[in-house]
Order: structure tokens, then sequence, then C-alpha cells
């Protein structure tokens, strides 16, 4: 049900309601208008060779390791899993290489004119953010559109807002919008009950107010982009009738704190050339991430509404990953789901502490968890299962290299293993490998780890032109990201270890607005006590010589965390540290 609030000087547009009906995950679904749209043969081609290389250099290392381990004709159980442990755990890991590796030979394409123009309706889902900023940002968008090109736009703040005394803010920041510009398309609506989340606060609109409109744009609360990319964004739907979704490569604002300044100059430098990679393989089955992204609104309604699944939350109920899944459902349908890396005038912010970020991050791997349910749903396109396979390895990749260092850990060369007195005949026996053969492995690996950063600060440079002044303040920032970055690594591990396992527990999270403050170090120590526990525990173990001692930046790191989490939630001094080439926000 829907409470919708009309307040004064609002022209109520006429409401047609449009189906949107629940699809089908037993049988694949066709949708009679969708004209039926293929990447090119190109596409295809480098998609092969993008999946398929990593697949060959990590079979190629499992060969090797096998080989290090059979050198005595014998391979133990263990011996065998970790060596198919490694080769998992770097598939994804390569993979990412040749993305960023293909990221550096996008271009941008030519822009053509549409003959007509579209009415795009600009959607922003509110779940008791604040009410002044957030809405002004996207009156901002707004007006920065209005009058200007061939396509109409109007803004729809779409309140889920639960506490009385915010929903009224949001009321009021409307009110004072309204006094203000007179001549903007704003319309408000709260809905009584927040059914179904974001997705469902979505759906609402478009079965109730979709049919009015071509295209909506999908905001975050915390999004902001450029009427550039906007009018980019819209021209191209235009022009491809075939195109359902297009999804743009949003960057992270600068903010204040360490943390965000890390956030947003790896997603600047090192995330633009992964996603125009990413852009390059997908073609015309790319994939939806939830925001900043322009949708084709009967295409949405007649292919993407979400059942819920069998069983209790989490793995059951409300899918709260939706946006993945809906890319998925687009496309099986035959419509065309693309990322535009040209639409570049396109943000998002981050939480400002360590524990923000991980607590959104528990919801989120709630969510992809849920996808390991739906990769045999009949007539999804084989990307875009590999999509849903890719959102639930972002978390449990992080199972796979937890298992990795335990097993490399306690078995590794100079642990008590080792002793012929002493061994455990069902750990692994390692070979004495020639010091060029660790060396050579050392490099492979580092720059396996390395190569999509080294390849995204190419591509960086080129694009920015850098000037000799600004050399020193560039590999400053690089170094202190790449430094806190790796210290940062075992806590993030050991947390979405903790998310999967709750999940898997039955554990529910629910839906979480967003964490803000910047708690006390008594509260981060509470907070980040699994892993410094586990730190403590690894540094005695390291003492007393019971795991190898290649583990002691790990547990070092760990033990730290409390100091690490209070040390990037400080504001960063320094305004060129951090700050991408060029980046003025």
């Amino acid at each position: 049900m829907t409470a919708a609030f009309r307040l004064p000087l609002v022209k109520v547009e006429p409401s047609h309601p449009l189906a949107m009906p629940d699809q089908s995950f037993q049988a694949p679904f066709t949708d009679p208008a969708a004209p039926g749209v293929r990447s090119t043969q190109t596409v295809r081609a480098l998609r092969l060779v993008v999946l398929t290389l990593p697949l060959c250099v990590t079979l190629a290392l499992g060969r090797v390791g096998f080989g290090w381990f059979t050198v005595d004709g014998h391979l133990a159980a263990t011996e065998a899993a970790l060596v198919a442990v490694t080769v998992f755990a770097f598939y994804w890991v390569v993979l990412s290489v040749t993305s960023a590796a293909l990221g550096l030979f996008w271009r941008l394409r030519p822009q053509v004119q549409p003959l007509h123009g579209l009415s795009v309706a600009i959607l922003l889902p509110m779940y008791g953010e604040p009410a002044a900023p957030t809405i002004d940002r996207a009156v901002t968008l707004l007006a920065s559109l209005t009058g200007k090109g061939r396509h109409r736009f109007s803004l729809h703040v779409l309140s889920d807002t639960r506490d009385p005394l915010a929903a009224e803010a949001e009321r009021a920041a409307i009110r004072a919008v309204r006094l203000a510009q007179p001549g903007l398309a704003l319309h408000y609506r709260r809905r009584s009950t927040n059914t179904d989340y974001k997705s469902g606060n979505i759906r609402d609109w478009v079965t109730t107010r979709g049919q009015n409109h071509e295209a909506m744009l999908i905001l975050d609360a915390d999004s902001v982009m450029g009427a550039t990319s906007v009018q980019l964004m819209a021209d191209r739907m235009a022009l491809e009738p075939g195109l359902g979704l297009i999804q743009t490569v949003p960057r992270v604002l600068g903010g204040h704190t360490l943390w965000q300044r890390m956030q947003s100059f790896a997603s600047e430098v090192y995330g633009t050339n992964l996603g125009r990679g990413f852009a390059i393989w997908t073609g015309a089955e790319g994939n939806f991430l939830g925001h900043n992204a322009l949708v084709r609104t009967r295409a949405f309604a007649a292919c993407a509404g979400l059942p819920h699944l069998p069983g209790r939350a989490p793995r059951g109920g409300v899918i709260l990953s939706h946006d993945f899944v809906e890319a998925a459902l687009i496309r099986r349908a035959g419509w065309g789901v693309r990322m535009l890396p040209e639409a570049s005038e396109s943000y998002e912010d981050t939480p400002e502490t360590l524990p923000g970020y991980l607590r959104r991050d528990r919801r989120w791997c709630q969510g992809n968890m849920q996808h390991l349910r739906l990769l045999a749903v009949p007539g999804l396109h084989i990307v875009s299962r590999f999509h849903l396979l890719q959102g639930a390895m972002a978390y449990l990749a992080s199972v796979w290299w937890l298992a990795l260092l335990i097993l490399w850990a306690l078995s590794g060369p100079g642990s008590g293993a080792y002793d012929p007195f002493l061994a455990n005949p069902l750990m692994p026996v390692w070979p004495e490998l020639p010091l060029v053969s660790q060396a050579a492995l050392g490099v492979t690996v580092g720059l396996m780890l390395l190569g999509p950063k080294l390849l995204g600060i190419s591509a960086h440079l080129r694009d920015r032109r850098l000037h000799l002044r600004q050399m020193p303040g560039f590999v400053a920032s690089v170094l202190v990201e790449v430094a806190l970055s790796v210290l940062l690594a075992p806590a993030l591990m050991v947390h979405q270890v903790r998310s999967v396992l709750r999940t898997l527990a039955g554990f529910d999270g629910g839906w979480m607005p967003h964490l803000a403050g910047r708690p006390g170090f008594g509260t981060l120590l509470r907070f980040h006590l699994t892993e410094t526990a586990l730190g403590a525990v690894l540094l005695g173990l390291c003492a007393v010589g019971r795991v190898d001692l290649w583990l002691l930046p790990v547990a070092a790191s760990l033990f730290l965390t409390s100091f690490l989490s209070w040390l990037v939630q400080r504001d960063v001094r320094p305004h060129w540290l951090l700050r991408p080439i060029g980046d003025h926000n």
C-alpha cells in the first residue's frame, strides 16, 4: 500500500497502472516487445579470451604445483587440496588482470544525436538518509537537465523512511525546493510499508507511475551524476531501441576521511580502467549495479519482477542484491544490458569509517549469496550466470583465501610438520625448491595481485597527461593506498568469512541503513575483537614456531586492526594525498 503526500504547488501527473508480474525461475521467458540484441563477433571473441586465458594460467599453475608435490611419486589428499584451492582462488585474480589489460584498449565512441527525445523519470529512493542534502543533490541534477536537449526529465523522491520526524524533514525539503524553483517537475511519495525494500520501492513506482515515462534513471541516496553523462545515456537509449538497461561505472566521491580517500583513489585510478575492460568483453550482456543506471521502463516492468525465493531469510525470502538478478532477467527476455564508461560523471559515496563499510558489506554478502540459488534458472545467458557467480565469489573468495592461508601456514617450510619424527602424514610434504623457482613463483604471484593496479595506473597516467611536478604526490598516494590496502586485507577477509558463515547459518541481518558517525577507540576494540584475538593467537604461534614466520605480517595486521580502523577514520590533512591527477572534488 502506498501513502501519497500531495503538497502545495504540485501538479499531479495522471497515473496509469503498468503491470509488473513476477518472473518465473522455473521456465525461460522472452519479451515479445524486445527487438533482440546480440553482442558482436568481436566482443564474443574477446570474451572467450578474457575468460579462458585465466583458466589456462591457473591450470598451468596447478600442473606446476602437482609436479612439485609428486616428486617423490606420492600425492597426499591434503597436497591435492592445497593445489586445488590455490588454483581456484587464483583464477579470479588473473581474470581481473585480463579485464584490466583489455581496458587499456578502450576508446570513446563517436556520439550520434537521436532524432527524438525520451521522457526520463529520475528516481531517488530514500530510507532515512539526511533529507536536505540528499534531495538537494538530485534537484541540482534535475535543474541542470531541465529545458536542455531533446529529453524531458522529472524527479521522483520515493521515500521508504520509517521515522516520522525524518519523513517530515523530507516533506519540508520538498516544499522548500518547490518554493525556490517552482518550474521543476518534482514529485514525492512515501510508502506506508517498505515491502521488499528498495526493489519493492522501485516496483511500486513502476506499477503506478511508470507508464508515463519511457525510461527511469535510478539513483541511490548518495549518488551524484552530471547532466552531460545523463544526456549521453538518454541519447544512447533513444538510438538503440534494443537496449533495456545502461549502467555507468560509478566512482567514489573523495570524502574527508582516509578511508574515503583510499576508496576514491582506488576507484578512479584502478577501477575506471577495470570497468572499461569489463564493458568491452561483456558487450550486450553487461550488469546492473542498482544505481546510476538508465532503465527502459516497459522492459523492466515486463521482465524484471522479482518473486521471493523459497525458504526463510537469509537464503530465501526477498532477493536483497536484486540488481544482478534484474539485469539477468532483462537480458534473458531479449533486451540488451550495456555498461557505458564514457558516461564518466557518475559518482557514489562510501561510508566514512571501516565499521560502516563492513556493516554495509555484510548486507551485500547476504544478498550475493542468494545468487547461488539462481545459477540454474532456465533461459539465462551464460554471461549473466557468470555475473551471478562472480557476485557470490566476491565473498566466497575470502573463504578460499583463508583456507589457503591456513594450509600454507601450518604446512609450509619451517613449520613443525617437517620434523621427520613429528611430521603429520596427513599434511603436505613440501619439496625443496631452488631459490630461482621460489623467486619466479613470488614474482608471478606478486605481479598478478598488483596487475590490475599497475595497469590502472598506466591508463590513468595516459589519460590525465601527467606533469612532472605531479609525480611525487601521485607516487606517494599510490604507495599509501597499496600499503593500507595490504594491511587491511586480512581484516576484510575475516569479516567476509564471518558474513558468509552467518548467512549459511541462517542469521538474517535484514536491510540496514548506513552507519553514521565515527566510533571511539573503545567501540572499535569491541567491533574488531575477532580480528584482534585471532592476530594475538597467530603471533603467539609464530613466537613458539608452530606456524611459518611468513604469516607474521598477516598476524600483526590482524592484531593492529583496531588501530588501523581508528587511523583510516581520521581526516586527511594534506589536500593532495590520495587525490587522482586532475581531481578537484
